[in-house]
């Protein structure tokens, strides 16, 4: 209860600094899926691979894993359902721009035993958020999760849920949201965790979102 009271205020904060565009998130019938956005995130813990393919390292969360967590979304819609999440009759996927900067990452500084978070969140969401060039769409509403932590130590994700305005990259919402994995190999757990936000959205956030902005 209280993570969806901050959830609120947090809302409420920039649907006051974008009120010329935050209904559109709303009325909206399409939204833009930009993807999971790993360019500032940690990997925190041992992250093992099956098959006998040993630990993860840094450059195999960068160049297999991260790939393969983003697609999961795309070929499985029916598990990973942002329409009902967002109430929207369409949803148009373009992970361009995302996967260039996540092709930045430095695989050697991606893991580390030690928490982690973002020094400052606002600022390192922002960031990410204008720098999403070269999609298909040019305007619209545009979703994207940005990841601040996988952590296998406590299996625990965290994510900046961004809704934002595609042409001028306002931020109309950002929610920093929890998700606990689940499924089977590295893959389907880890993106277990993506379904489960997605299903906080779905139960409570998205009216949350609505409510506050009015």
């Amino acid at each position: 209860m209280k993570k969806i009271i901050f959830s609120a205020l947090t809302v409420l904060s920039f649907a006051v600094s974008a009120q010329n565009t935050i209904k559109e998130v709303f009325s909206s019938s399409s939204i833009v899926w930009y993807g999971l956005n790993f360019s500032k995130s940690k990997m925190i813990g041992q992250f093992d691979q099956a098959m006998g393919a040993g630990q993860a390292s840094g450059s195999d969360l960068k160049d297999k894993w991260i790939p393969a967590w983003n697609a999961i979304i795309l070929t499985e819609q029916k598990n990973f359902k942002l329409k009902e999440a967002f109430r929207k009759d369409d949803v148009f996927y373009d992970i361009t721009a995302t996967e260039k900067q996540n092709q930045t990452i430095n695989a050697e500084q991606l893991m580390t035993f030690n928490s982690y978070t973002f020094p400052d969140a606002q600022k390192a969401v922002k960031d990410i958020v204008t720098k999403l060039k070269g999609g298909e769409k040019t305007e619209g509403i545009g979703v994207t999760f940005i990841v601040e932590s996988f952590n296998k130590s406590i299996d625990e994700a965290v994510f900046y849920v961004v809704v934002f305005d595609i042409k001028t990259k306002n931020i109309l919402i950002m929610d920093r949201m929890v998700g606990k994995p689940a499924g089977i190999g590295l893959r389907n757990f880890w993106a277990g965790a993506v379904k489960h936000v997605i299903k906080q959205i779905t139960s409570d956030y998205y009216n949350i979102w609505k409510s506050k902005s009015k």
